[in-house]
């Protein structure tokens, strides 16, 4: 006698592993959130308890994670270090001032008692010794207060006015005659894009990405040198340490390249997890490992 099996119920008990499966997942993200943690699909796989390929397949889990990894990314809180910092340097500059404001009414106190006893008696060289010391120590306090305004509170790189460094990097400027040269020898043309990449990056990060390019040319040809050397600026291309040893940034960057070239992805960007996404022509960000095993880097090779 055949045994009817339990359709119903098997079908029952998928839709309720389903549904514990979800009910994880915004546990996962909720607690993320009440951290201030970064969301995307390793944390949230991490903090669920579930696989990133459990995730990638639910669509409706997949677009969440998405929407908040976008909207949470802009909405960072500043570190605690961070805050601490900043009101140290607030107190610095509030302690510099009360200083200046109390030199000043000092300062004014005497001039005005110097002025009556002039009038009175004869000059005295004392007072007036006293006078210029603290004239120069009200001077050197502006300007001391000026300097660290200039260091504490220049805005960080991103822009961002909430956010300060208290270090002043070096400056970026126009192109280098070293720089120059080394595009004469390689016979790349200074576009107006170029350009700008050159002038917003440093001589250094510019150097090392054109011995990026120098070393890659030895080994296939690039079909256009120019771009390849603004995305090697972009994305902080370096040579590899030994010929033939392919380091991760090394194979993604070649790999990008050529994907872009192709019009197989558009741009990429690295998550704080440090996780690669990269934008399909579709305007879809994926994850870069999952992706590139689809579209390998020989295969991109060998369409070119």
């Amino acid at each position: 006698m055949a045994i009817k099996r339990n359709v119903n119920g098997l079908r029952s008990n998928a839709q309720k592993k389903r549904q514990e499966a979800f009910n994880k997942v915004e546990q996962g993200i909720q607690q993320l959130l009440k951290d201030k943690q970064a969301i995307n699909f390793n944390t949230v796989a991490k903090a669920a308890g579930l696989s990133k390929a459990w995730l990638y397949k639910e669509p409706e889990i997949k677009a969440r994670i998405e929407h908040l990894r976008e909207n949470h990314s802009k909405t960072k809180v500043i570190p605690q270090k961070q805050r601490i910092s900043d009101s140290s340097k607030d107190a610095i500059v509030k302690t510099l001032k009360e200083r200046v404001k109390k030199i000043e009414a000092e300062n004014r106190g005497l001039r005005e008692q110097f002025e009556a006893i002039y009038g009175r008696v004869l000059y005295t060289s004392e007072l007036e010794k006293r006078l210029e010391a603290l004239e120069a120590e009200n001077l050197k306090l502006k300007e001391e207060l000026s300097i660290c305004h200039n260091q504490l509170f220049k805005p960080s790189p991103n822009n961002n006015p909430n956010v300060v460094q208290f270090s002043v990097k070096q400056s970026k400027g126009e192109v280098s005659d070293a720089i120059e040269n080394e595009l004469d020898d390689l016979g790349i043309k200074l576009t107006k894009t170029l350009a700008n990449k050159i002038k917003n990056s440093t001589e250094e990060a510019v150097l090392i990405a054109i011995q990026a390019l120098k070393q890659q040319l030895q080994h296939q040809t690039i079909r256009s040198p120019g771009g390849w050397l603004a995305s090697a600026i972009d994305n902080g291309w370096q040579p590899n340490q030994a010929i033939g040893e392919e380091n991760v940034t090394d194979k993604f960057g070649q790999w990008y390249h050529l994907a872009r070239e192709q019009g197989i992805v558009t741009a990429s960007r690295k998550e704080d997890d440090g996780t690669i996404l990269v934008r399909e022509n579709t305007g879809q960000w994926v994850d870069f490992e999952e992706f590139s095993s689809k579209w390998t880097l020989e295969y991109l090779r060998s369409r070119m």
